[in-house]
């Protein structure tokens, strides 16, 4: 079976316009959110370019995210290599339990906040006192294979201008893979950074491609770990 699954960080207000595409076209995909930065509002500076990165409220997530996965992205987004063994408990294990009791399902994944920050500790740490299976890292490997280690998974590629052109690439070799292994095509990001390179059509245009194809199952993250477990 050829599966596609999506993940995107932060839970900023450009997930409402994304959400509605991912609908449109029967795409699902993962939100990873901060239950501590709820009804901020904010401009950030990334990557050079001044974007709104205002984050939505908690009575949204229920319905916003229906359909999809909500799960883990730490409560405050820190760098987890320099919290404590405790902090790290109290920022995955309870931005599970805070959208937990929004979502009214078990939290079973996360994104690591930052990208690369976390060690073998950290995910013993992870798994041992929380209720987190599953987290993806950042780094992209543009290829179709499930993960090895579900709490040190890449993804294929990343929405953004410096691999759009791989993307689309990407995208036409998986609809004409033929395949008798499983086969994962994993796309991860950020919707605020559709507003800052101004590239929705961009994204929409993938999704045109790719949707709606009756050898590819459109799942969450978690049904991918499910897979990966053999469950």
């Amino acid at each position: 079976m050829k599966y596609l699954t999506l993940s995107f960080d932060d839970g900023t207000i450009q997930d409402r316009r994304f959400v509605k595409l991912l609908n449109q076209y029967g795409i699902k995909s993962t939100f990873n959110l901060n239950s501590g930065l709820f009804n901020q509002r904010h401009e950030i500076v990334h990557e050079g370019i001044k974007v709104c990165h205002d984050e939505i409220a908690p009575e949204e997530v229920h319905d916003l995210y229906a359909g999809h996965e909500v799960a883990a992205h730490t409560i405050t987004h820190p760098n987890l290599l320099k919290c404590s063994r405790e902090e790290v408990i109290h920022q995955v294990g309870g931005d599970a339990k805070a959208l937990e009791a929004l979502c009214g399902y078990p939290i079973v994944g996360m994104a690591y906040p930052g990208g690369p920050f976390f060690n073998d500790d950290i995910i013993d740490t992870i798994l041992t006192n929380t209720s987190v299976r599953y987290a993806r890292a950042v780094g992209s490997h543009f290829t179709f294979k499930l993960p090895e280690r579900l709490m040190e998974w890449y993804p294929t590629c990343y929405l953004h201008p410096k691999e759009y052109d791989r993307l689309m690439v990407l995208a036409d070799e998986f609809i004409a893979l033929e395949t008798e292994e499983d086969a994962l095509f994993y796309l991860w990001g950020h919707s605020f950074e559709l507003d800052k390179f101004g590239n929705w059509d961009d994204f929409e245009r993938f999704c045109e491609k790719i949707a709606g194809k009756s050898d590819i199952r459109y799942v969450t993250n978690r049904e991918v770990a499910a897979i990966v477990r053999g469950e």
